[in-house]
């Protein structure tokens, strides 16, 4: 996966995460403003009753509205809906009483949550405690009662302030990655597209003259034409070993990915197969070259074996990691295209790590691939344990 599309997914796990807090946060609100409501309506309502029950809905409406907004931060500050949200919330507490401590701590918050800077947070909480308190002392509070007022709603706006900023913080950190993401990506291009210029601009310059070159003297020296040509394809191989050196080194394949590949592959050539992995976590180049054996192997049965059966199996220790790839494919017959450049080059791999490969025919009929390379790293519980035929549920 992509830098990119790493960022992307990432990005999109937390935004599914941020609305379900969103979510939640509401529902609470909702249920705090909303909860003194339902113990006025099972009594007949005076018009203080009503106002507590219209100020509530009206103020569940306001708060929805602007916690709703996806990033609130992020605009100027609604003083004018926030005054209306504060005068609402402290009627509410006023008439109401006690009950509607939670609206008080509500209204708080909510201008924690708009404030970019601390002057709106600081003026919502100070309004909100100075409220609390005044009520609380000419109610005749109990102690306990009057400190929770006093508080409880000064806290709440401190509180979602932090809150706030943290999520800008967040944000701006996303964004940031984001782009870090892209310019990596950028910068990753131009290196290929630099080292791939400099790999072909040359060989693909001396091909076109030597091609030239032998278009001209064909008739009047047939024999310096062939040595020409001779030259031509000398040269466009070592390109091509290049350029295949190059994208190795670009790109670094995954074990458990190339079993998954394996898997699919040997299911649409018809042949049965059981993958075990008994090796997690393995250092990056170990990993490597078993994603290289499992790859080579695999292609190998399906172009050259004519098995009907095939058995991977990974495991690994404190000393070494193997990958093992039998198949029950005609003993007898000659495998000799399976010895060919992919197989020499996976032994280059595993031997630059210092590691053993041995490929041969298996007794009474089959042929085994086995690859052993230090690993340097602990086995773990099984991850990979299928044993399946082509088109089998679940595939």
């Amino acid at each position: 996966m992509t830098p990119e599309r790493h960022v992307l997914a990432a990005d999109y796990a937390t935004d599914r995460s941020q609305v379900a807090r969103r979510i939640l946060v509401l529902g609470l609100v909702v249920f705090a403003i909303l909860q003194p409501v339902v113990n006025l309506l099972g009594r007949p309502l005076d018009a203080r009753g009503w106002f507590q029950v219209i100020g509530a809905v009206v103020l569940t409406g306001l708060v929805c509205w602007r916690l709703g907004t996806r990033k609130p931060a992020s605009y100027p500050v609604p003083w004018l809906s926030l005054a209306v949200t504060l005068a609402l919330g402290i009627s509410l507490f006023t008439i109401g009483g006690e009950n509607w401590l939670a609206t008080l701590a509500v209204t708080a918050a909510v201008f924690g949550v708009y404030s970019q800077t601390p002057a709106p947070a600081l003026i919502g909480a100070t309004a909100c405690g100075v409220a609390g308190l005044t009520v609380a002392a000419i109610d005749g509070y109990q102690s306990g009662l009057i400190v929770a007022a006093g508080f409880i709603a000064p806290m709440a706006g401190l509180f979602s302030y932090s809150a706030a900023r943290r999520a800008d913080a967040v944000d701006m950190l996303k964004r940031t990655r984001a782009e870090l993401a892209r310019a990596a990506a950028a910068e990753e291009r131009l290196r290929i597209a630099r080292d791939l210029h400099d790999l072909l601009g040359h060989s693909l310059s001396l091909i076109t003259l030597k091609a030239e070159l032998a278009g001209r003297v064909i008739e009047a020296d047939p024999s310096r034409a062939a040595r020409e040509i001779a030259e031509v394809e000398g040269v466009a191989r070592q390109s091509l070993a290049d350029v295949r050196a190059a994208v190795a080194g670009f790109r670094q394949p995954d074990l458990a990915a190339e079993l998954a590949g394996a898997r699919q592959l040997l299911d649409a050539a018809g042949i049965t197969s059981t993958i075990r992995s008994m090796a997690e976590d393995l250092p990056q180049d170990v990993d490597g070259v078993l994603a290289w054996t499992v790859r080579e192997g695999a292609t190998n049965v399906v172009r050259h074996s004519k098995a009907t059966h095939v058995a991977i199996t990974i495991a690994a220790d404190q000393c070494q990691a193997t990958a093992e790839i039998r198949d029950d494919g005609p003993a007898a017959r000659a495998r000799s295209t399976f010895a060919g450049s992919g197989l020499a080059g996976l032994g280059e791999r595993v031997r630059s790590l210092g590691g053993e490969l041995a490929a041969g025919a298996i007794e009474p009929r089959g042929f085994r691939l086995r690859v052993a390379v230090p690993s340097g790293a602990p086995a773990t519980a099984s991850r990979i344990d299928i044993a399946r035929a082509p088109g089998a549920a679940g595939r």
